[in-house]
């Protein structure tokens, strides 16, 4: 009974330390910092072309209107 007890409490600290190692990993965190700034970056160039193509609009600024598109298009690409 004592070894069995002695094995259940050794693999939750095994446990643990393995789920601690997890929220560790740099990778992790790294990767998931990425993802946060690709998204921000993703969200603020959308609204800055779809603000300058609405003003080129207000404006009927015909080339720049194109401008902007064709890089809102390939930005969407």
């Amino acid at each position: 009974m004592k070894d069995n007890t002695s094995f259940n409490h050794q693999n939750k600290n095994e446990l643990v330390k393995y789920k601690l190692q997890k929220k560790a990993d740099p990778f992790a965190f790294s990767l998931i910092a990425q993802m946060v700034l690709d998204e921000s970056l993703h969200g603020y160039y959308k609204s800055y072309y779809e603000k300058r193509i609405d003003e080129a609009l207000e404006k009927r600024d015909r080339d720049l209107f194109m401008k902007l598109t064709a890089e809102y298009k390939k930005f969407l690409g």
